[in-house]
């Protein structure tokens, strides 16, 4: 790398290991300014890079916005020519492997502004941005390749024996309710989204990693709700979500729909850890170990439930 790109290396409390920021992400008008800019907007970059290079086009055009894309190592190699192209985008650099919610805490703890919208690179998204309310999260109306739109606004339901289930809804008005940020997509309140602890880095699996989140997010009072105006398209196929329960659905029911409260505090079952963690094939030493560690989460953050997801799903108005 030249001199003239400042370089920063981190390491996070997140599990990501170290990581190098390249680029000042400072447009030309707001270099001499010591005003915020109005939006971070973060790019995950999956998919192929010519769809990387339409969406940088149109949102680093964006003059109030500062951009940040997250690569793996070993970085493009056209970094330098994009940051010098495009002076309000900066690249977060990972060196080793970790989640996707994890990478997501690092890159909003990282930005300058209060509310990060958080996109995929393989989307296109319209710049009429929705006038932004104090929620955690505002997710976008999602349409497929093809133009159809997708039932994206995911709710609780009460399934058979009074088990905890999920159902699909497409969001019709603004301010549809959705127990998750689809496909981690949506405008978030970086002051909310540190308050409630981001996304859990430990949970491998996407889909209870953001039902983790946006479960934890309602029953602590935390909305995610549609915006009409806000809509993306997807430039390829849709990706595929695996719900197959594995470690970390056990570490989802035992955050979320396992505790019981009970007055202005909740409560979690130890019986009930020991047999979701046995039976999730963790060894005796990693069950006591999680088991310590959920019980002191459980002890810190009690008071911080509002309801139980008994009472959420009870409750739900897809009204909004």
């Amino acid at each position: 790398m030249m001199s003239t790109i400042p370089l920063i290396s981190n390491t996070t409390e997140d599990d990501n290991g170290p990581y190098t920021v390249v680029g000042s992400g400072i447009s030309r008008h707001r270099k001499y300014s010591a005003k915020r800019p109005a939006l971070t907007v973060l790019i995950l970059n999956r998919g192929p890079r010519q769809y990387r290079s339409m969406l940088f086009q149109k949102i680093c055009s964006l003059d109030s916005a500062e951009v940040l894309s997250l690569e793996q190592r070993p970085a493009p190699h056209n970094l330098e020519i994009l940051s010098k192209r495009y002076t309000n985008l900066k690249f977060l650099i990972f060196s080793q492997k970790s989640t996707i919610g994890a990478r997501i805490n690092t890159a909003i703890r990282e930005a300058n502004s209060e509310y990060v919208y958080v996109l995929q690179g393989d989307m296109k998204t319209n710049t009429s941005f929705p006038k932004l309310t104090e929620i955690l999260c505002t997710t976008p109306v999602f349409v497929d390749n093809q133009g159809r739109t997708i039932p994206t606004s995911i709710g609780p339901i009460a399934g058979a024996r009074r088990v905890f289930d999920t159902q699909p809804r497409f969001p019709e008005k603004n301010g549809t309710p959705s127990l998750i940020p689809w496909d981690y997509t949506g405008i978030y309140s970086k002051t909310k989204h540190q308050s409630i602890g981001g996304f859990d880095p430990h949970i491998e699996e996407s889909w209870w990693q953001k039902m983790d989140y946006g479960m934890r997010a309602w029953l602590w009072g935390e909305e995610i709700r549609t915006h009409l105006s806000l809509k993306i398209s997807y430039l390829d196929e849709l990706p595929i979500e695996d719900l197959s329960p594995g470690i970390g659905y056990s570490r989802f029911y035992l955050k979320n729909l396992a505790i019981r409260k009970d007055g202005d505090s909740v409560s979690l079952p130890v019986r009930l850890i020991w047999s979701l963690l046995f039976s999730a094939g963790l060894s005796l030493r990693a069950v006591r170990r999680q088991i310590r560690e959920l019980q002191l989460w459980v002890q810190i953050n009690q008071y911080r439930f509002k309801k139980d997801a008994a009472e959420l799903t009870e409750l739900w108005d897809w009204s909004g």
